[in-house]
């Protein structure tokens, strides 16, 4: 006769179930998305998917092998499995495009577009030959460089053929931490108008004179902690705002979060490109990390009135940065 399990483990499997759908709501829906740590959790949906997809795979084998385990265990394996097929319907939904673009097709060689968007926080540690190597590559017009600094734009915008390229940078109010930089071609057009926003990491919007689409080059503060977590809200806030009010614009940047923080939920007229193309549940930082499980949080968002998102993708690792680039090819309506 097999014994009953002993009243602490009921117990602690109740509330070990309890709190895996408490956490799967939370992250899910998700409400609490602008608060530490929620924000925090949220930002990596595809490793909490796999986490939890491997927990409830650990207890069904431990429900096959180990006597008496079945009626103790059978809840936290369910609420296990809930949390991790919940999760990954949301990340299968954002592979697939919402838009009429022939992303596989295209590529992110610039056929099929009239702009090719490359965003890519280097950390400030990938030489310009580097840098210079991946923008012809994929054949980028505007590139958007978080953690950048003026000097390596520079560098960089003199080994791109042909000649002409403008550099405009942001510097940052962060220690050790360099700026924003944005590199664009001549044939974009011609930017004399720069306009820093009031990011602390160092951000701006590039008017054209003339022809051609306002940029922006972003890179609001990351949720580090609690002490920051307003500020990152009002920073994120600050990007959605220029997405609504800007007719035609084309954002880039490291924005520090995902399509499921309060920053990027309203971004009016704007669509996030790598959602649109179907790669929005490839993540970009930490590098390190497949994309799946990587977090989401650079972006290339555009009005979706004047651009069709031809294809976006994330690319491979490139030098000792934390982040991959991410590529968006553009077309004009």
């Amino acid at each position: 006769m097999s014994r009953r399990p002993a009243a602490p483990v009921g117990v602690a499997v109740a509330v070990g179930t309890t709190a895996v759908l408490g956490v799967g709501v939370l992250t899910l829906v998700p409400l609490g998305a602008g608060a530490w740590p929620v924000a925090q959790v949220v930002a990596l949906r595809g490793l909490l998917a796999a986490l939890a997809a491997a927990a409830a795979a650990t207890l069904l084998v431990a429900l096959l092998l180990v006597r008496g385990a079945r009626r103790t265990l059978v809840p936290l394996a369910v609420a296990c499995a809930v949390v991790a097929a919940a999760h990954g319907a949301v990340l299968a939904v954002r592979s697939v495009p919402t838009t009429d673009a022939e992303a596989a097709a295209a590529g992110p060689q610039g056929g099929g577009g009239d702009l090719v968007v490359l965003t890519f926080n280097t950390l400030d540690a990938v030489p310009a030959s580097t840098l210079a190597d991946l923008v012809t590559g994929v054949g980028a017009d505007v590139v958007a460089l978080p953690e950048t600094s003026r000097t390596t734009a520079g560098a960089l915008a003199d080994r791109l053929p042909p000649a002409g390229w403008q550099v405009l940078h942001a510097p940052s109010r962060v220690p050790h931490v360099a700026g924003t930089s944005l590199v664009v071609a001549a044939h974009v057009g011609t930017y004399p108008d720069v306009e820093p926003l009031d990011h602390r990491l160092g951000s701006l919007r590039a008017r054209p004179d003339g022809d051609g689409p306002v940029l922006v080059a972003a890179h609001p503060l990351a949720p580090t902690g609690r002490a920051v977590m307003r500020a990152w809200r009002t920073e994120g806030e600050a990007v959605a705002a220029v997405c609504r009010s800007t007719p035609g614009v084309v954002v880039a940047g490291d924005l520090n979060a995902t399509l499921d923080h309060p920053a990027l939920r309203d971004t009016g007229p704007c669509v996030d490109a790598a959602r649109a193309a179907g790669a929005g549940a490839h993540g970009t930082w930490p590098a390190a990390a497949p994309t799946l499980l990587a977090a989401p949080i650079d972006h290339v968002l555009v009005d979706e009135r004047a651009w069709r998102v031809v294809d976006a993708r994330v690319l491979p690792r490139v030098g000792a940065s934390d982040h991959r680039p991410l590529v968006a090819v553009l077309a004009r309506r």
